[in-house]
């Protein structure tokens, strides 16, 4: 029997970030199940860099989909070529919107390959182009139950074909002692430096706040993204007081040994998330999520404030400081959710039974 192939499609703009942590696993993990992966990436003349993806990645087996001459039929050319060279058995759309309409077009006169689609956050255009294409999708991909519902009810996907798989986490391999209050607070911010969907800028206003507190602390931020650079800029008062230090992009490998076992407690601002990854790797390491409400957290029921986690409402600066405030003053509160915290990542939400 004959291995089972999987074509991969995906830009190479970003070379790190949740979805990129997905697709490297699923090229590494998926052989073992008898699969063979190819990872197709955009090829552009400015932005999409497959080289510097390949320098990045040098273990994944990479292929280019031309995209240099910038007109939309010359992309889906370059992919119908390609998917019809590999001939595989399903195409896995992760970011690539012309794939939809490639494979459409080979199914209409061939009947194959099988398309698979990933809307991994709440972005209109996702959704939208799934509605259009919904008659080609065989399955799609999603994380949290109310983007789950979207693709459903709004995109009228099939619900059969959809399906509700959150990025994974590796749980730790060693012991995990509960963080209790000390002289220094170990805040912690994981994850892409974005506004639009993270409100990053809202740490500006949110150290301005615990300034006027009592509280002694350090921020560490691991990450990278389009608003680094206006971050580091506004965050500099801070810095130049040793208060808060930007790492940059950080393996998985680092962030669990030498961050999340030094955290106290992670920030999380979003306005909209499916199944954040940060906090729950966090979690697992017995760091407390302080955590905006955003739409579709209370669905997921992985963050359960004052259980194993506190929640603020989003943009309220104020709040997020009222919950810093509470670890380090309610007697018994940090060790309390901390435990919580390391018990709660479970199923599906770990590495082995998200690729399971």
């Amino acid at each position: 029997m004959r291995s089972k192939t999987l074509l991969i499609c995906s830009p190479s703009r970003s070379l790190r970030g949740g979805v990129e942590t997905i697709l490297a696993d699923l090229c590494r993990k998926l052989p073992a199940y008898g699969w063979d992966v190819l990872l197709a990436l955009g090829k552009g003349s400015r932005f999409n860099n497959v080289e510097a993806y390949r320098a990045e990645y040098p273990d994944l087996p990479i292929v280019e989909i031309d995209g240099t001459k910038g007109t939309r039929q010359s992309r889906l050319e370059s992919l119908v070529k390609l998917i019809r060279k590999v001939n595989p058995d399903i195409v896995f759309s992760a970011r690539i919107f012309d794939a939809y309409e490639a494979v459409a077009l080979l199914k209409q006169k061939y009947r194959v390959p099988r398309l698979a689609i990933a809307i991994r956050t709440y972005e209109p255009h996702y959704l939208y182009d799934a509605r259009c294409y919904r008659d080609h999708v065989d399955l799609c991909v999603t994380t949290g139950k109310v983007l789950t519902a979207a693709c459903v009810e709004w995109s009228r996907l099939d619900k059969d074909r959809v399906v509700n798989i959150p990025g994974g986490i590796r749980p730790p391999t060693g012991p995990v002692a509960s963080r209790s209050p000390k002289e220094v607070l170990k805040i912690g911010y994981v994850g892409r430096l974005n506004q639009d969907q993270k409100r990053i800028f809202d740490l500006e206003p949110f150290l301005e706040k615990l300034d006027k507190t009592d509280i002694i602390y350090r921020l560490d931020i691991v990450g990278t993204g389009s608003a680094e650079a206006e971050l580091i800029k506004r965050l500099a008062p801070w810095v130049a007081l040793n208060r808060v230090s930007f790492h940059g992009w950080q393996s998985r490998e680092n962030l669990y040994t030498k961050f999340l076992p030094e955290m106290d407690c992670l920030l999380h601002f979003a306005h909209t998330e499916g199944v954040p990854t940060a906090p729950r790797e966090a979690m697992a390491y017995g760091v407390i999520p302080i955590i905006s409400q955003f739409i579709g957290l209370k669905a997921e029921g992985q963050f359960i404030h004052e259980v194993n986690s506190l929640v603020f409402p989003v943009g309220n600066v104020d709040a997020a400081v009222a919950c810093i405030r509470r670890l380090v003053t309610e007697p018994g509160l940090m060790e309390r959710l901390s435990t919580m915290a390391m018990h709660s990542p479970s199923g599906k939400y770990t590495s082995s039974d998200a690729i399971d």
